[in-house]
């Protein structure tokens, strides 16, 4: 399976999920596998700061794609 595969089955559910999942699920260079996810792959990706200050990644929700475009 490929990293950008690995990425979207991890976020597929919708959830949050923290860098220390996504460096366990994907690879520590995960941030790269999100850039090439988002910029050649259109895959729309939410970025919070969780109450820990560390960050947490989620697909955004079908209801807010459709109310950006």
């Amino acid at each position: 399976m490929t990293k950008i595969e690995q990425l979207a089955v991890l976020l597929s559910d919708g959830e949050w999920h923290s860098t220390s999942e996504l460096v366990e699920q994907v690879g520590h260079r995960f941030s790269a596998t999100m850039h090439v996810a988002v910029h050649q792959h259109q895959y729309q990706i939410e970025k919070r700061r969780s109450q820990s200050y560390q960050f947490e990644y989620r697909f955004l929700a079908k209801e807010k794609l459709a109310d950006k475009k």
